[in-house]
């Protein structure tokens, strides 16, 4: 049992608890007749698999003393229904939980077959654990039954010889693949004891399809570790959970997780994560995954993905307005950005005389959190700088940072400045002089962005009135921004001049939108993004393709928009089964376009509902005692037409089944004032059924 607790603990900790079994009360589940048994099958070569589950907690214990009884009623035989189906009880008797002895070896094998052995024969399932956490605690709330059901649901889901030993698998080997079957489960219970629907499924051998492959898998590096993401609603009917491999070659792969991967809850986006950490930084690894069925059946793996994660500082800290408190005494304060401040050992604080440097240690480890420090030497004028050593063994300095103390009075604000760039990115600047008689010369400052810190271009004052400069054509900014400060003998600052804004020539295009998420839906794809960073963009563009396997269609414009504040949009226009690849592009105000975004690829759901049948009508023929129903449908590639009959409180029965070329049928079983409800759907080759139709008749 302790064993068993560690693993319980476990799959806490990872989010894979409990299975998708509905867990209410049953007087409620009662009062809506929603206690019901749970089937699906499996078709393998010779084979059909079949699992069956109660979804509440006394059926559940039911089903553990009175067992289930498995019934096959042959349908089709050569593609031709057969007159009457022949009926078979599969079991003999009751299927029933597997004596525990039984057990043992599976047990000693697998964890989970552990967990539902103990959960059904155990004497004590207390999971209480003195260091229980948060989340143990509320489910220790729960009765002792709920808490057997739920750990073994679970366990079985991920083990079918566990569900076989459970009493709750099955594997019919006397099937043949001309032949197609209708299974139904009962619960082999008194009916006055519990009411429970029953449950049925068509399948032949021959519907024995290839499992679809793992899709959308993508990984990433973020706050030191791995995050692996990939597409789980899209395939949740055909995988439970999965497995995650990782390799160090690209060839040799090995499983990541100790227990399934999986998604028990629903959540807005249709994906599921997974966080690896990092062995060895600067080193590429491979992952990719495989996803896991019901019946133990494993997929092919996905496409194999690469991550590399990185331990040097990728920004550089940041000076934050200062407090001057006297004239040698200052309290710098700086930040660092919060992403980057785990790679972060310590910082050191630099001082020098003039902006370019050189540069001199004043303080050295000041500690990874500290974020200020009050300086008690200062001169007429400082420059500091503060630098952030990684874990990698780097650093990075933030721009210098000038402190003078008020000691006398400065210059006056330069006034008049005014400026021009040409094509070339050649910059001319000019302004009115200051008439200080102490004037020591002009600071020229430049940014990129007026919120900007401004840095200082000049490394000597001087004392005209004009400056040249150039800038860089190719930069993302739009704009550069100047100013200029007068300083006297004293190396007193003035007020900087008025900021100074200069438009380069337009010849960057915009930067790239990018996709940061999407939703497959009934009605088409959602897709989201985050637009251009750019100011001067004028409108977004989405393009998309449609990927088949023998032709290449080219890119189409979807949509367009040129309101900034929209970064969504359904893409209604899709066909279901079908996969698409979507780009955006941001546009300028000069027209200039960006680079597209990443592809971003996205499937269409497959239709598993057809159009019903139209036209139901029912002619009541007295003199020939009988009820004659006729219909329309002109559906292609349906196998077969289902008539289905019931009188008022009673459940519909299976009453024929007709070729797909049949428009009519008559129904000679009738009794004289009498009220029967028909219902018709179709089947299809590919295993798809019609909408109901259903009508109603008095006889």
């Amino acid at each position: 049992m302790e064993a068993i607790k560690h693993y319980i603990y476990i799959a806490l900790a990872l989010g894979c608890f409990l299975s998708s079994y509905a867990q209410e009360d049953l007087s409620s589940l009662q009062q809506r007749q929603e206690i019901k048994l749970v089937i699906k099958a499996r078709a393998q070569k010779d084979k059909i698999l079949l699992r069956w589950g109660p979804n509440e907690r006394s059926a559940w214990k039911y089903g553990n003393e009175y067992g289930y009884i498995i019934e096959r009623a042959t349908i089709m035989r050569n593609g031709a229904p057969l007159q009457n189906a022949e009926k078979t009880i599969l079991t003999g008797g009751p299927i029933k939980p597997r004596p525990l002895s039984e057990w043992e070896t599976i047990v000693e094998q697998n964890d989970m077959a552990a967990v539902a052995a103990q959960a059904i024969y155990g004497e004590d399932f207390n999971t209480d654990d003195d260091n229980q956490n948060s989340v143990m605690q509320v489910i220790n709330q729960s009765s002792e039954l709920q808490q057997r059901f739920a750990f073994s649901m679970y366990a079985i889901d991920q083990n079918f010889e566990a569900a076989i030993l459970a009493g709750l698998g099955y594997i019919d080997t006397n099937v043949n693949e001309n032949e197609e079957y209708l299974y139904n489960v009962k619960l082999a219970l008194p009916e006055e004891m519990l009411q429970i629907k029953e449950v049925g499924l068509f399948i032949s051998p021959s519907d024995n399809l290839m499992l679809p492959n793992p899709y959308d898998f993508a990984g990433y590096y973020y706050n030191d570790a791995f995050v692996l993401i990939w597409e789980y609603d899209g395939l949740q009917n055909f995988y439970n959970s999965y497995d995650l491999e990782k390799s160090e070659d690209g060839i040799n792969f090995l499983k990541v997780n100790k227990v399934p991967i999986t998604k028990l809850a629903e959540t807005e986006v249709s994906g599921i994560s997974y966080t690896d950490s990092i062995p060895t930084y600067e080193k590429k690894y491979w992952y990719r995954i495989k996803g896991k069925t019901i019946f133990g059946e494993m997929s092919q793996a996905s496409d194999t993905i690469s991550v590399i994660a990185f331990k040097k500082l990728l920004v550089a800290p940041e000076f934050k307005e200062n407090e001057i408190i006297s004239d040698k005494e200052v309290l710098l304060k700086w930040d660092f950005a919060s992403y980057e401040a785990w790679k972060v050992t310590s910082f050191d604080l630099l001082r020098a005389e003039n902006a370019p440097g050189p540069y001199t240690e004043i303080q050295t480890d000041l500690d990874s959190e500290q974020r200020s420090y009050r300086y008690t030497k200062l001169s007429d004028i400082n420059y500091f700088k503060i630098r952030a050593k990684g874990i990698a063994g780097d650093y990075q300095d933030s721009s210098p940072n000038m402190i003078q103390p008020i000691d006398s009075i400065p210059p006056s604000q330069p006034i008049g400045l005014i400026g021009t760039i040409d094509t070339l990115g050649i910059v001319q600047l000019s302004w009115t002089p200051n008439t200080e008689l102490d004037l020591r010369g002009y600071s020229i400052l430049k940014a990129n962005r007026p919120n900007q810190e401004f840095t200082r271009l000049n490394k000597q004052e001087f004392r005209q009135s004009d400056y040249s400069d150039t800038v860089n054509l190719k930069s993302f900014n739009e704009k550069v921004y100047y100013k200029i400060v007068a300083l006297d003998n004293r190396y007193n600052e003035s007020i900087p001049s008025e900021i100074l804004e200069l438009e380069r020539p337009d010849m960057i295009p915009p930067t790239n939108a990018i996709f940061t998420n999407y939703e497959v839906q009934e009605k088409g794809i959602l897709l989201s993004w985050q637009n251009s960073a750019s100011e001067d963009v004028v409108k977004h563009i989405i393009y998309r393709k449609q990927i088949f396997d023998s032709e290449q269609i080219d890119w189409k414009n979807i949509y367009e928009t040129d309101d900034a504040t929209i970064s969504e949009f359904v893409d209604e226009a899709t066909s279901p089964e079908n996969k698409y690849v979507y780009t955006i592009i941001a546009v300028d105000a000069s027209g200039l376009e960006s680079e597209p975004s990443p592809p971003l690829s996205a499937s269409t759901l497959p239709v598993f509902i057809k159009p019903g049948i139209k036209g139901l009508y029912a002619n009541v023929n007295r003199e020939l005692g009988e009820i004659r129903l006729s219909w329309r449908y002109k559906m292609q590639n349906v196998q077969e037409l289902q008539i289905f009959k019931k009188e008022i409180g009673n459940e519909f029965r299976l009453l024929t089944v007709l070729p797909p070329n049949r428009k009519q049928f008559s129904d000679e079983r009738i009794s004289p004032n009498s009220t029967y409800s028909y219902g018709m759907r179709a089947t299809f080759v590919d295993g798809t059924v019609s909408e109901w139709s259903e009508i109603e008749v008095k006889y």
